[in-house]
Order: structure tokens, then C-alpha cells, then sequence
């Protein structure tokens, strides 16, 4: 078996802010490698540059300096409508706030996701939605809004969304922020089996140290 597919490669990368006389440096010649089927937890107090390491790398803010390539793809001087296209095609998020979309049940949120992305039939795709919550442990949260379930309940949902559209990274930004100790390390058991199992690159920033277990 051949060495595994680099999906997310920063080469020198940083980035300065600049506050009226001042220039801030978030990242300063960052180096990092991610391939398929590896799980990364950067971790860091707030302040440290854990987001815009993560914003860079979703190709959602271009660096001062460097190269990023996703999926073998130099993103670094992409048009906004290119870096889009990126985005939606090769990049999964999951957030701290899980942000589903609360009028829609579990299996809507994720059926939603498929048919934007993969054009399929809305049964098609209601087949794939319950197949990956299934996959989940949510098979009793199918048809629950969003303020029925347990965060991390909703943290599942949110990443099963993330990979509906069978994204390449998947990126988590404090994904057991508003968990319990009991479901942070759920989340992240999963997140670590999914990684191995679907052959995807998960990148997940933190300040939680719980996240190293």
C-alpha cells in the first residue's frame, strides 16, 4: 500500500493583522501536514492562533505568507468564487455551536446537506441522511428537532452533517466546548473512528486537554 493522500499541506504559512500602528502576528511560518485517515488536535489557550490556523485552512482567510494546498489544490491565490467551490467541495465544519438549523429535524438538517451538494432525490438522500446518523447512534433522533436532543446529541448531528457532502477535511473548531466529559470524549472517539474508517483528514482545534484522551 502506497504512502496515504496528502489532503492538507500549509507550508510557511503565517499571518499578520494589522490594529492601527500595530501588526499582530497570529501565525508565524507554520508547517503542517495532514493526509487521509489521520485525526490532528492542535491545541492552545485562547489567543494562540488556533482559529486562524483553522480559518486558513478551510480556505476562509489567505495567509500573509506561505502556501496552502488542499487536496493536492494551491488554494493560495484562488479567486473567492474558486476558494467557494473548494469549500464546498473538498471541506466539512464543525463548530462549538453546532449550528443546525432548529426548524428542521436531525434527518432534515443532514438531507438538506446531500441534496445542495450531491444532487440527489429527496429520497436518495433521506436514505443517506439516516444512514449516516444510523451511523451515529442517532437512529432514535431522526425525526427530533434540534432543542429535543442533548448537545451531544446535536454535536453528532453536526458532525454527520459535516460529512454528508463526503468532504475530504473535515475541520472541528472546539468540538466538545459545550460538552460534558462523558460526551466530549463520545465526540471524540468518533471522530477519531471516522477518520480511520471513511479514510478522511480531521483537523480539530481545542483548548480542551480532555480531547488528548
Amino acid at each position: 500500500m502506497g504512502e496515504r493522500q496528502s489532503i492538507l499541506h500549509l507550508d510557511g504559512v503565517s499571518k499578520m493583522y494589522r490594529t492601527g500602528d500595530f501588526t499582530v502576528t497570529a501565525l508565524d511560518d507554520v508547517n503542517f501536514h495532514v493526509r487521509g485517515g489521520e485525526i490532528v488536535a492542535v491545541m492552545g489557550p485562547s489567543g494562540s492562533g488556533k482559529t486562524t490556523l483553522l480559518t486558513i485552512s478551510g480556505a476562509l482567510l489567505r495567509p500573509s505568507l506561505g502556501r496552502v494546498h488542499i487536496c493536492g489544490i494551491d488554494t493560495t491565490e484562488m479567486t473567492e468564487p474558486q476558494l467557494a467551490s473548494v469549500r464546498r467541495q473538498k471541506i466539512g465544519f464543525v463548530y462549538q455551536s453546532f449550528n443546525l438549523l432548529e426548524a428542521l429535524t436531525a434527518i432534515e438538517n443532514v438531507r438538506l446537506v446531500i441534496q445542495n451538494h450531491q444532487g440527489n432525490s429527496r429520497k436518495e438522500a433521506s436514505h443517506r441522511a439516516q444512514e449516516l446518523l444510523e451511523m451515529f447512534g442517532l437512529s432514535h433522533r431522526l425525526h427530533s428537532l434540534p432543542r429535543k436532543m442533548s448537545d451531544g446529541e446535536k454535536q453528532r448531528v453536526a458532525i454527520a452533517r459535516a460529512l454528508a457532502k463526503d468532504p475530504e477535511l473535515l475541520l472541528a473548531d472546539e468540538p466538545t466546548a459545550n460538552l460534558d466529559a462523558k460526551r466530549g470524549s463520545e465526540v471524540m472517539a468518533l471522530l477519531r473512528n471516522k477518520a480511520s474508517e471513511l479514510h478522511k483528514a480531521v483537523v480539530v482545534v481545542s483548548h480542551d486537554n480532555r480531547i488528548r484522551q
